[in-house]
């Protein structure tokens, strides 16, 4: 019943209210008021306010909080999040220790063609081999139809040689897990004994199992991952990492800032070896510097492998020594997208001098350590002219160094960076003003990146009222604020990430090196599809995702009141008088029991421009 009360919320919500930048109902405030302005806070600098944040903001004071955001090493950690990142082992390995343990697909297809050895790790080349067989059977059944080989390979079990099913279970519980409704099969599995349970897994056969994963624990999906294909551990640790972080961190601005960064700096995880890289570069390239010293964070992408690989920089050579010469993509980039910007006042002989610099800088034996390497027999020695300076022959590793205290300590990089912080953290056109006085900063402070966020903090403008409650959220922060708003209990983030990516915005799979534009006016176009994603948290039916709005029921029954709860905790009691009206005229068409107008409320809620703008 509450099913079929649900069918067209979404049409509803579509018809009654539009998301479109800078086209929200209600009007701004003359002035913030104090918890305007701790809304404001939380809204710009965390991934969305949580139950009774606002309050404990208020508490401590405004001030003492940004204080402490901006120092993070000086908050506790959440411990309901150290616990759930510790079994995701990937995390803390380095690229060698990961593609020891992983191996991507290029090591795995010279595994198969005899050209590099197999694990010695019993249980890893016992799981190598069987990708390689599995892989023959899909090149064998390439055309052959649902009854070919390839429709056999996805039969197959989870792990190659585990015992058949029927071995393990009764009839029932076989036909149950491999073809029963999805509730059945849970039901089945999770009734089994624990030390059952995961042998089972690994009998399961392959597709059934893939059907099963999203609705485990992040746990048992990797275990299953690990047999399905080694490659897909890392992925569901890196992107199972960051929905947790953001739902879960303590360290809010540290993480919104690290997905600035690494946006700002985009690498492509889908790039062949950038798969095994991208774990280490957001962890050692990226996170450690958000609020250090530019020049710090602009050096240790350059030095990092995911960047060298994914700007092909590896093998930037002398023209003298190798043909294929010079490659001009990281060069470039580093002037256009991560210092100077576009209009910075480099011409396409500076891209072709910085490009000489950077020759030699390359990856140490990429399919085993994938470290970064400056190797001095490919550099190219000869004098170079980068943005009218000169750099004399014969300074190495040296000439790359030069390039990057230049470009850190340019002015153009200091407008340019203000700008994007000010357009992501305050307006996606800001205030000229408010960009200058960052970049005074950022010169005077050479370069220190906890300096100029707090020149912007403090700066009038964030604070201004017409910027207050006007940019809307991307995909990423519309499925982790709604998260955060109903404190829901994430157990596996996977499906998470499937649906953000469906919105737009894949996580870590940006491919051109721009990455998103830090604006939000680029993503008020897919209502429908965020929509239906509030409507499924609401109504649990996102695997991986508890929800529990029982908090949000008045003591006794009462429609009104029950609107009022969500307003007050999801839109701190700031909501527009169209929003109320789309609202009220939809639940009075509503006549069912308060859980299911519960469930109604919050995706009305959440769906609202109310809660689309942040």
């Amino acid at each position: 019943m509450r099913k079929r009360k649900l069918v067209g919320l979404a049409g509803a919500l579509a018809a009654g209210m539009t998301v479109a930048a800078g086209s929200w109902a209600q009007a701004p405030p003359e002035r913030l008021s104090p918890r305007q302005q701790v809304v404001q806070a939380l809204d710009r600098l965390t991934w969305g306010i949580a139950p009774g944040e606002v309050a404990a903001v208020e508490k401590i004071g405004l001030k003492s909080w940004l204080q402490q955001q901006l120092h993070p090493r000086r908050i506790p950690e959440n411990p309901e999040l150290t616990a759930a990142l510790q079994p995701l082992a990937s995390l803390r390995m380095t690229p060698a220790q990961m593609m020891a343990s992983f191996p991507p697909p290029q090591a795995v297809l010279q595994m198969a063609r005899g050209r590099l050895a197999l694990p010695a790790d019993p249980k890893l080349r016992g799981v190598v081999e069987g990708e390689i067989e599995l892989a023959r059977l899909r090149m064998q059944g390439q055309g052959g139809g649902r009854g070919g080989r390839a429709a056999a390979a996805a039969a197959e079990p989870v792990a190659m040689g585990a015992p058949a099913l029927d071995t393990l279970l009764g009839a029932d519980q076989v036909q149950a897990l491999e073809s029963g409704p999805l509730p059945d099969r849970l039901a089945t599995l999770e009734g089994l004994p624990r030390a059952m349970r995961q042998q089972v897994l690994l009998s399961l056969p392959r597709r059934a199992a893939q059907q099963l994963a999203p609705w485990m624990p992040l746990g048992q999906e990797r275990a299953l991952a690990y047999y399905l294909m080694p490659q897909q551990v890392t992925n569901l640790d890196l992107l199972g990492a960051k929905l947790l972080r953001a739902v879960y961190t303590n360290r809010q601005l540290e993480d919104v800032l690290t997905d600035f960064w690494f946006n700002h700096f985009n690498v492509f995880l889908g790039k062949g070896l950038d798969r095994s890289l991208v774990t280490a570069y957001e962890r050692d390239a990226i996170r450690p510097h958000v609020l250090g010293k530019f020049r710090d964070l602009l050096l240790a992408t350059a030095e990092s492998p995911a960047m060298l690989f994914y700007l092909d920089n590896w093998q930037s050579v002398d023209p003298k020594i190798n043909r294929h010469g010079i490659n001009e993509n990281y060069g470039r980039e580093v002037m256009e997208l991560h210092t100077l910007g576009v209009d910075g006042g480099y011409t396409q002989k500076d891209v072709t001098e910085v490009a000489r610099c950077f020759t030699g800088w390359t990856i140490r034996q990429p399919l085993r350590q994938a470290t970064f390497f400056y190797n001095d027999r490919l550099h190219d020695h000869g004098a170079k002219l980068v943005l009218g300076v000169k750099i004399p022959a014969g300074g190495g590793m040296g000439d790359g160094l030069k390039v990057i205290d230049l470009l850190a300590r340019s002015p153009a990089t200091a407008r340019h960076i203000s700008y994007e912080l000010a357009q992501r953290f305050v307006a996606d056109d800001p205030p000229p003003a408010l960009v200058n006085r960052m970049a005074a900063t950022f010169l005077h402070s050479d370069g220190d990146l906890r300096q100029v966020m707090e020149t912007m903090i403090q700066s009038p403008e964030f604070w201004q009222p017409a910027y207050y409650r006007d940019k809307v959220k991307s995909p990423l922060e519309t499925v982790v604020s709604a998260v955060r708003g109903l404190g829901a209990d994430v157990s596996n983030p996977t499906r998470l990430t499937q649906i953000i990516a469906a919105m737009g915005q894949p996580l870590y799979a940006k491919q051109p090196p721009s990455g998103y534009r830090p604006t939000g006016a680029q993503w008020a176009s897919d209502l429908t599809a965020r929509l239906n994603f509030d409507e499924m948290l609401a109504a649990n039916r996102i695997p991986g995702v508890q929800v529990d709005l029982s908090p949000f029921l008045p003591a006794t029954a009462s429609l009104p009141r029950l609107e009022q709860n969500f307003y007050h905790t999801l839109l701190q009691n700031q909501v527009s008088a169209n929003t109320q009206t789309q609202i009220a005229r939809h639940m009075a068409t509503v006549h069912a029991a308060e859980p299911v107008q519960a469930v109604q409320l919050a995706a009305l809620v959440l769906g609202s421009p109310d809660f689309q703008d942040h």
